[in-house]
């Protein structure tokens, strides 16, 4: 996942995007947006023309990963923590880590809560299974 690499207009809230937020949290707190890993031999630094707001994409995404993580509670923690420890595969998260994934990620936040989420989740799952074929 450390190839793949977002601009600020590229960012929808997808699930690999929010792992890759999740993955430089750090970075984006403190206002600075993941540099492109190309090898371009070019030396210079990309002028910029308002300075001012450079920060302002960072700690956008910062603001709004880190509210969204809020509401998932213990399972938003144990995704960080897998994330930032290593794991780069949606497969290789836990359950509760994925669920977490799954219920931040999208254009746009959830309105209900996260374990009426998790409960209505269960509850497709339970009825996919039990349908009479």
């Amino acid at each position: 996942m450390t190839d793949v690499w977002y601009s600020p207009s590229d960012i929808v809230y997808s699930r690999p995007q929010m792992m890759w937020g999740i993955l430089y949290l750090d970075m984006l707190e403190i206002g600075d947006w993941p540099s492109e890993n190309r090898d371009t031999g070019y030396t210079g630094s990309q002028g910029s023309r308002n300075t001012k707001t450079k920060f302002l994409p960072a700690a956008l995404l910062y603001a709004e990963i880190t509210a969204r993580l809020k509401t998932t509670r213990d399972a938003g923690e144990a995704l960080v923590d897998e994330i930032q420890s290593g794991v780069s595969d949606y497969e290789g998260l836990s359950r509760p880590a994925q669920r977490a994934l799954n219920y931040i990620s999208g254009w746009r936040r959830r309105r209900q809560s996260y374990s009426r989420w998790c409960w209505q989740q269960e509850r497709r799952r339970y009825l996919k299974t039990k349908r009479p074929q």
